[in-house]
């Protein structure tokens, strides 16, 4: 006989477990984005006080200008310093734009439960209100 049954095994079985564990790779945790949402500068100042208010700006531009009760954590430090936030409230980020960096760190605190993430629109250069 050309493949017995104990060769079909040696090569079957862990194409089927790649498999398996590939697929549950490619679906866990998907649920965080729908605890993320862009919000209209005008939404987002209307919300804002509602939560927490981050700024993930370089430290020299969050010193020139800033939204009035912003913290600043630059860029991913906002990540190693998880403990400084607060689960039960709304997370609400500022960055230079609402591109890149702001979506990975909102993505990164949504999985780890900081739920909801709100992203300024466009970031603060578009910010029409007063500054600090």
């Amino acid at each position: 006989m050309f493949l017995a049954t104990s060769d079909i095994l040696n090569w079957a079985l862990p194409i089927a477990t790649g498999l398996l564990i590939g697929y549950f790779i490619a679906t866990r945790n998907k649920d965080y984005k729908n605890h993320l949402h862009l919000l209209e500068a005008e939404e987002f100042r209307a919300n804002m006080r509602k939560g927490q208010l981050i700024d993930i700006r370089k430290d020299a531009n969050f010193n020139q200008e800033k939204i009035n009760g912003s913290r600043n954590f630059p860029g991913r430090s906002i990540l190693a310093d998880l403990f400084k936030l607060r689960k039960d409230q709304a997370v609400f980020i500022v960055g230079e734009t609402d591109k890149g960096l702001v979506r990975r760190v909102a993505g990164k605190l949504a999985k780890k439960g900081y739920t909801p993430v709100y992203i300024l629109k466009n970031g603060f250069q578009q910010w029409p209100y007063s500054k600090k």
